[in-house]
């Protein structure tokens, strides 16, 4: 595998052209060039920022990286490809899908920009009930890896909540995390230098080793049963 150089200025071209002509005849004639200036370099984006893992995971993570097909069985929109791409970064003892239900880093690449953090977005009930438990064992502790993130300038705290699920004996920021039901810390913007510069698996690295005290806390929650 090639090492990575930063992405090109012809992969947000193509991620925009691909937006403007979603279909299966445009992306044959075009396939090598995904090849080329999409597939390869974010395989090789990936692969390095698992080698990085331990800065902000504490040990070597595994990784998996969005297709460019949709499924699009079950969907309204039936734009067979995906003008975007992601990757995410989870401990190594989930099979499959399973990371889908824990925490796991990710930086997903847009055409107008990109976005980056940490978050789980398919915790079961179970997962959530224990979490708020983990919460209510400790909420001194919680609450002071709550202030870390709320004081972060560029991570910020996202994710749908829960209306009627509260615990109001919790300060008033630990009560925001109490809520969630999809727990997200992100950041992004519109495309930056930082983008096109090889030197982006190791930015990321640093920035998420920021939030390395909550992966942890994240990635301890055990669901019951």
């Amino acid at each position: 595998m090639k090492k990575f150089e930063g992405f090109q200025s012809e992969t947000i071209d193509f991620l925009w052209e691909l937006r403007m002509n979603n279909s299966k005849e445009w992306m044959e004639e075009n396939r090598e060039r995904y090849k080329a200036v999409l597939k390869e370099p974010f395989d090789a984006f990936a692969a390095e920022l698992a080698e990085l893992s331990p800065m902000f995971c504490g040990e070597k993570s595994k990784y998996s990286v969005s297709r460019i097909n949709r499924d699009i069985r079950y969907s309204r929109d039936k734009s067979p490809y995906r003008p975007n791409r992601w990757v995410v970064l989870y401990d190594e003892k989930y099979r499959g899908t399973e990371w889908k239900l824990h925490p796991s880093f990710y930086f997903e690449l847009m055409p107008e920009g990109y976005s980056h953090g940490l978050g789980m977005w398919c915790a079961t009930p179970a997962y959530l009930t224990a979490y708020r438990k983990k919460i209510e064992a400790n909420p001194a502790a919680f609450l002071r890896l709550a202030k870390k993130v709320e004081k972060d300038p560029l991570f910020h705290l996202e994710g749908e909540e829960y209306k009627k699920i509260r615990n109001e004996s919790l300060d008033p920021l630990a009560q925001r995390w109490y809520r969630k039901k999809d727990v997200l810390m992100a950041a992004g913007g519109e495309l930056e230098e930082i983008i096109f510069s090889p030197d982006l698996p190791q930015y990321l690295a640093e920035e998420w080793s920021r939030l390395k005290g909550m992966y942890q806390f994240l990635s301890t929650v055990e669901a019951e049963g």
